[in-house]
């Protein structure tokens, strides 16, 4: 589903053809762990006879499910309050949800290829950094990243650095590695399509990133997080495990959850120093390795 070509009303057409698709695939089941206006509507045009969602879900997306499951008031993260979902809607055994992801072996192989240049040297460890994100307001500037593993390779010369996010985002990766002055981060953005980059992530030791979807794709992988936070709240949408370690931005608008800061001062920003991210990474690095995973 391209939700961004279908605001264009030239692409409209394209909306018609998806939801004959749905209804071609005559699905028996549609579960929304989004539970938007969206959401509920596709689950409702997918034709499946069983819509489960949220009874709170927002924007009146409840009103497309015959199937609403109430949650418990003690669930605040979105990991558990979708096991949750799925659980009680198809009656699914707590100990039937693993965590696990499939490898893809020829997308393995693919990500071997990519990192062979970082592992040349015995021991290197394997530092992936996610500069971008999809709202401006999650997004902290090239240099500060340039900043953190440029501290994080001098106390930690073993370290190999490379950095991910789709083709469109690849600028912002340049800008990083330019402004780098110690490590020397390979540019891999827009090199990987969504399997390609699970099994780079399987095979990285650590990630420094913004509030993206590869955080949450490091996190399903186990691979230990250095994540970044202001607009968004990490106690409902952060790292899920105990491997990560989260800064939260210093602003007494936060979490205000805005696509842009609505702060002229940039306080979430400026309130979380490079050095002590640096600091963080380079700990994390001693205290976990691929093996333990």
């Amino acid at each position: 589903f391209h939700r961004h070509r279908l605001g264009k009303p030239r692409y409209w057409p394209e909306l018609f053809r998806f939801i004959r698709d749905l209804r071609r695939r005559r699905f028996d089941v549609a579960v929304d762990l989004q539970g938007l206006l969206r959401t509920g509507l596709f689950a409702f045009l997918s034709g499946a006879r069983r819509r489960i969602g949220f009874r709170a879900a927002r924007e009146g997306a409840h009103f497309f499910y015959n199937e609403r499951v109430l949650l418990p008031a003690n669930l605040s993260h979105a990991v558990d309050k979708n096991l949750f979902l799925v659980q009680a809607g198809l009656d699914v055994p707590e100990d039937a949800c693993i965590w696990e992801l499939a490898e893809l072996p020829v997308a393995g192989q693919k990500a071997d290829d990519l990192l062979k240049p970082l592992r040349e040297e015995p021991g290197t460890r394997v530092v992936a950094v996610a500069p971008a994100a999809r709202w401006p307001s999650k997004r902290w500037p090239p240099d500060f990243f340039a900043q953190v593993i440029d501290r994080a390779a001098t106390q930690h010369p073993a370290c190999a650095f490379w950095l991910l996010g789709t083709e469109d985002e690849a600028a912002v990766g340049q800008q990083v590695a330019d402004a780098c002055q110690v490590a020397r981060p390979q540019n891999l953005m827009g090199k990987a399509d969504l399997g390609t980059l699970v099994e780079l992530l399987r095979r990285t030791d650590v990630l420094l990133t913004n509030d993206s979807g590869p955080m949450h794709v490091a996190a399903a992988l186990r691979v230990p997080t250095v994540a970044l936070f202001g607009p968004t709240d990490p106690d409902l949408t952060g790292p899920y495990g105990d491997q990560n370690h989260v800064f939260r931005g210093a602003c007494d608008r936060a979490p205000c959850f805005e696509r842009r800061c609505p702060s002229p001062s940039q306080r979430c920003v400026d309130s979380v120093k490079a050095d002590v991210v640096a600091d963080a990474l380079v700990e994390q690095l001693a205290s976990y390795t691929a093996d333990i995973r």
